[in-house]
């Protein structure tokens, strides 16, 4: 077996945890869209994620600064506006 179908195999069948302290944790997961928390595809080689999410079209807007954490990793979609660093939902 190979490790991508190894990968695929752990991603499809192992339910996904939950943290009990950490409420933003699925919106803060570098594989997830943190939107909709859908899981985001890789770019080329599979080295990378795409800076867009398939499921719901939301895609990185580096110009937005995030009110929370100041960093620049807010994304923008018709489900709203979230920031990858810390999980809170844009106004």
């Amino acid at each position: 077996m190979s490790n991508r179908e190894l990968e695929n195999l752990v991603e499809n069948e192992i339910p996904k945890h939950k943290s009990k302290t950490d409420k933003f944790a699925l919106h803060k997961d570098p594989k997830r869209c943190p939107v909709c928390a859908a899981k985001l595809e890789k770019i080329g080689k599979g080295t990378r994620r795409k800076n867009q999410c398939m499921s719901c079209k939301a895609v990185l807007a580096k110009e937005i600064r995030c009110q929370h954490c100041g960093t620049n990793r807010v994304w923008r979609g018709p489900k709203g506006m979230r920031c990858h660093g810390c999980g809170h939902a844009q106004s």
